[in-house]
């Protein structure tokens, strides 16, 4: 108001003027006005005529929306400090320092310590105010009555836009006079839905925190709750994988003494083997023509329980072997592998009164020779062996383009696989059927799994029980 004579000489000087200013109420309250003057001579006399505009609600305005520029500012700054933030306390220490850069006045972190909550990380002027505070979230405590206790006590945002007089602020009155504290709102924090703490902020203007404000800073409460869950999910997973690799280790650890174990069982157990069927058939032939038929018949099982035991001794190193082996890949006829396969199995085929069929020329195909061979042995083997005693067996062999590889098929016409126990027939030592009309050691099938997880294939088998089983498997072609 004192700028006020100097104001009406510039318009008498210029013609006119319009220049802000305050006026003051009969009850001694002040308000902004506009006031525009102008230098008219009426009846030649000069005269300064004026009109004043309240312009209260035109300041109120321009504030909020510098307010809101501001608070704009600061949520967007902070969604930034989130996204590079790796722990809590980055994340508590980032929101406090970019609320303060742009504004507002203080800023701290709140978190739930019992009854009690406890400040872990605060910015701004002031900071002292938080030195020996007391704020509680039990709900007769009147120090639970401000806007940090309510918000964490009932999980909404609190705002107090008179803090120097409103009720809920009494027990900190003197302390936020201290630091010119207008107006104060807390958002509580959760983790894993539930409430762990607040974000508690000051600014000196009263009645700062409108609608708007408020609904900002809680979106921000809540991506800095959502940060704070994907650092806990974080942390957890970090300490599922050192669990989980502990677990690895020990598991490697435990198959590379079993692995030791096979070797050594399977070379011990070699000679009493060994010396059971040589001794066996020495008092066959020392005794021949002196046993009797019952005796003859024991020696005789006593022999091929010796063998079978000597088969699964073999079948045993071998799988323990393949899990473990190295696979050198290279190109591999696949034709050539299995009529490898059915000159090893031609004996077999003649006495199973049995047929091998190859459609179409067989293609090369990413793999190791001899592993591929043994895969096919051990496919044709298994299709010879449980020949149907109802019909001539016929086994096909067949490959397909499928999928940047080859799908072979090995079908036969043999007593088939109940499906109950399809999903079963890879897991070593397990048979379908008694000894001794069906032989084995119920490896071979997981030995060929192995080895066809080793080309980074696939193998699955489909059956009819009483018409038929069809095994399927997938290799890279080469490239």
């Amino acid at each position: 108001m004192d700028s006020v004579p100097a104001d009406l000489k510039r318009a008498e000087d210029e013609g006119g003027v319009t220049f802000e200013t305050e006026h003051r109420r009969k009850d001694g309250s002040v308000f902004p006005v506009e006031v525009s003057s102008r230098v008219v001579e009426i009846k030649g006399t000069r005269c300064a005529v004026s009109i004043v505009r309240d312009i209260t609600e035109m300041k109120a305005a321009a504030a909020r929306i510098a307010g809101m520029n501001c608070l704009f500012q600061t949520v967007t700054a902070a969604h930034q400090a989130l996204l590079h933030s790796s722990s809590d306390d980055e994340v508590f220490a980032g929101i406090c320092s970019v609320a303060t850069a742009f504004g507002l006045k203080m800023a701290w972190v709140g978190l739930v310590d019992g009854n009690e909550v406890t400040p872990v990380r605060w910015s701004g002027n002031g900071s002292e105010y938080l030195a020996g505070i007391m704020i509680r979230v039990d709900p007769d405590d009147p120090r639970s009555w401000g806007p940090t206790g309510k918000a964490i006590r009932l999980g909404v945002p609190v705002v107090c836009n008179d803090f120097q007089n409103d009720p809920q602020t009494a027990p900190w009155h003197e302390r936020g006079r201290a630091y010119g504290w207008g107006a104060s709102a807390a958002f509580p924090l959760f983790r894993r839905s539930r409430t762990c703490g607040a974000f508690t902020i000051y600014s000196d203007r009263p009645d700062f925190f409108g609608p708007d404000e408020v609904n900002l800073l809680e979106d921000l409460a809540g991506n800095i709750s959502f940060r704070l869950d994907q650092i806990d999910i974080r942390n957890e997973n970090r300490e599922l994988e050192g669990i989980l690799q502990k677990s690895l280790q020990s598991l490697l650890d435990v198959n590379i003494e079993l692995e030791r174990f096979a070797e050594i069982y399977s070379h011990d157990l070699q000679e009493p083997v060994r010396n059971v069927v040589s001794f066996t058939q020495f008092l066959e032939r020392r005794l021949s023509g002196k046993l009797d038929a019952e005796t003859q018949s024991l020696l005789k099982t006593i022999v091929e329980a010796a063998m079978r035991i000597r088969q699964l001794n073999f079948d045993l190193l071998e799988f323990s072997r393949s899990r473990h082996s190295q696979t050198a890949l290279a190109c591999v006829d696949s034709e050539t592998a299995v009529q490898y396969a059915c000159g090893e199995l031609e004996t077999s085929l003649e006495q199973a009164g049995g047929q091998i069929r190859l459609h179409q020329p067989l293609p090369q195909v990413l793999g190791n020779e001899a592993e591929l061979r043994q895969v096919f042995i051990n496919l044709l083997s298994n299709a010879i062996k449980f020949a149907s005693p109802m019909r001539p067996l016929t086994i096909d062999v067949s490959a397909t383009p499928e999928s940047g590889g080859w799908h072979f098929t090995i079908q036969d016409n043999g007593i088939g696989i109940e499906d109950q126990y399809l999903d079963k027939v890879f897991t070593v030592f397990f048979r379908l059927h008694a000894l001794p009309e069906y032989p084995g050691s119920g490896v071979g099938l997981a030995i060929t799994r192995k080895i066809i997880d080793r080309h980074d294939g696939r193998i699955w088998i489909e059956s009819r029980y009483g018409v038929g089983t069809s095994v399927h498997f997938w290799l890279h072609a080469v490239k």
